[in-house]
């Protein structure tokens, strides 16, 4: 016991979703908190909701999700993609994917997928991986990159973000190393640039519709990243453009495209890859009004945008553009819920109400915000960022899950915590990865593993990603025992494999884990003392 390390003493503390905790405002779970659970082995981070929503005020729909891309940090136990509901718990791990920076839901062929990249994050910034197109059920129905032909080697689609049109086509980008003339801004005449690329493919017969690369039509003299010692070797190649987002019109076959590098947005004809016009940055084809610059952005779409700022604080901006005085107005600004600036990352959603939601990437906070400004909700993932705990993109969207596997089932026999001994309460955790209809568990018991004649014995609202169910069997005892899912009109859903218990057949013994951790939390705080 004595050589046990803190970090097993923040695993057994972070098991829940917090409500203005100063406890873990100040790291007393840790730097990085996350839940765990009898029924699975999943670790997603957990949330400490500083400023709760008053529901009295404000209603969400129980449909909708928040799809949480959690990236590598030093303090995250558990980095990748997470469906969470609007109460920070747990709908869908999706942490088998690994780190994921793109993470989200589209309509392919008038159904809703989600779109999830997975692959190898580089030292550089960018990604080299797939694109992977799931349906409903979780399953892969394709998987798609990028199809460069007119670079050496293989590129494949980076993680910065991806689209389906409404042509039922994919867009994605990609960041091929180019040989390039650096000498007009202060590099080797023979140097390097990590060139900006978009693609739309034909999902379907991976056909390349359309290719446009930032060196064609923009000129590195304008990038505001410094070139310092770099550009002079492919390893060392300058990243001038940073695309790091794309967004396709919906009426025009036009496209929206951010460069976080020089600090501009780019409206790019979808037939012949021209610009049509630019907001932002060096020559920009707006003049723009108080409070419209940015720099450093993140995440830009027809409906909003966020931008890291070279500014007290990080803000995300609600801008309106007239198209005949060619002037950019600032219709909202939201400054950070933690009053902080963001080195990179983020993302700002308009909502069907007028909201936006809020995501503060380098920074572990996420907050959603009336169209007036006024602040509804605001959480924490981490104590600290800066590396220690960030996330990419937080956005929301409706979605059904409809797993294939049955529900995960833990059966734990309670102790008495007078005699020490075990008692006829059997206690049953009970989860489903991806599951959105449940609401109601029924536990089932029945003589034999097939389940067979099985007897219904008792019915549980859902509570969260894993509902326990406390039975006593001196009611009625069986020698196996399963639990159904039930939908809110009845429907049966799914069941889970049915486990024996009894004859000392048991997963786990609650009450003697619990006063494990007493006797090491006591024996860790006089070490420390």
């Amino acid at each position: 016991l004595i050589c046990l390390s803190p970090t097993f003493l923040e695993f057994t503390r972070s098991d829940s979703v917090y409500i203005a905790s100063q406890d873990y405002f100040e790291g007393a779970y840790g730097d990085g908190p996350y839940q765990t659970f009898f029924s699975s082995n999943y670790t997603p981070v957990a949330w400490n909701f500083v400023q709760p929503v008053n529901k009295s005020e404000h209603t969400l729909t129980l449909t909708v999700y928040l799809f949480n891309m959690l990236s590598v940090g030093e303090s995250t136990v558990q980095p990748g993609a997470c469906i969470f509901d609007n109460e920070g718990q747990l709908v869908w791990d999706a942490s088998f994917y690994n780190t994921t920076l793109v993470f989200q839901v589209e309509t392919y062929l008038g159904e809703p997928h989600i779109v999830i990249w997975s692959g190898d994050i580089l030292n550089i910034g960018v990604g080299s991986g797939y694109i992977n197109l799931l349906n409903s059920q979780y399953q892969r129905v394709a998987r798609y990159t990028t199809n460069l032909t007119d670079v050496s080697g293989p590129v494949l689609a980076d993680f910065h973000d991806t689209r389906i049109t409404s042509r039922n086509t994919a867009m994605m980008t990609s960041y091929p190393t180019l040989e390039f003339d650096l000498s007009p801004v202060g590099g080797p005449a023979t140097g390097y640039i990590l060139d900006s690329v978009f693609q739309e493919h034909n999902i379907s017969s991976g056909e390349t519709l359309f290719t446009w690369h930032a060196s064609d039509h923009v000129d590195p003299s304008v990038c505001h990243n410094p070139l310092g010692g770099g550009g002079g070797s492919p390893s060392q190649a300058w990243d001038y453009f940073h695309i790091n987002s794309i967004d396709p019109s919906s009426n025009d076959g036009n496209y929206l495209i951010s460069s976080r590098h020089c600090f501009a947005v780019y409206f790019i004809n979808g037939t012949s890859g021209d610009i049509i016009w630019q907001m932002g940055g060096d020559n920009s084809s707006f003049t723009m009004g108080n409070g419209t610059e940015y720099s450093w952005q993140h995440h830009a779409r027809w409906a909003c945008m966020f931008f890291v700022s070279d500014e007290p604080v990080s803000r995300a901006l609600y801008l309106g553009l007239n198209f005949t005085n060619m002037t950019v107005e600032l219709i909202q600004e939201f400054l950070s819920v933690n009053d902080t600036i963001s080195l990179s990352q983020g993302s700002a959603q308009a909502q069907p109400n007028g909201d936006i939601l809020t995501g503060w990437g380098f920074m572990p906070w996420y907050g959603e915000f009336t169209s007036a400004g006024d602040l509804i909700w605001k959480a924490q993932f981490g104590v600290i960022g800066e590396g220690n705990n960030e996330a990419y993109r937080m956005l929301r969207f409706n979605w059904t899950g409809e797993p294939t596997a049955p529900p995960d089932l833990a059966v734990a026999n309670t102790v008495s915590s007078s005699s020490g001994s075990s008692n006829n309460m059997i206690s049953f955790y009970v989860s489903w990865n991806g599951d959105t209809r449940t609401s109601r568990w029924e536990l089932i018991g029945a003589s034999d593993s097939s389940g067979s004649e099985a007897q219904s014995l008792y019915n549980q609202t859902r509570t969260g990603f894993e509902t326990t169910i406390t039975f006593n069997t001196a009611i009625k005892s069986h020698d196996y025992y399963a639990v159904r899912a039930l939908s809110g009109n009845g429907t049966h859903l799914g069941t889970s494999n049915f486990t024996k218990v009894g004859n000392g057949v048991l997963a786990v013994v609650i009450g003697g884990w619990r006063m494990l951790l007493v006797v090491v939390s006591a024996v860790y705080a006089l070490q420390t003392l």
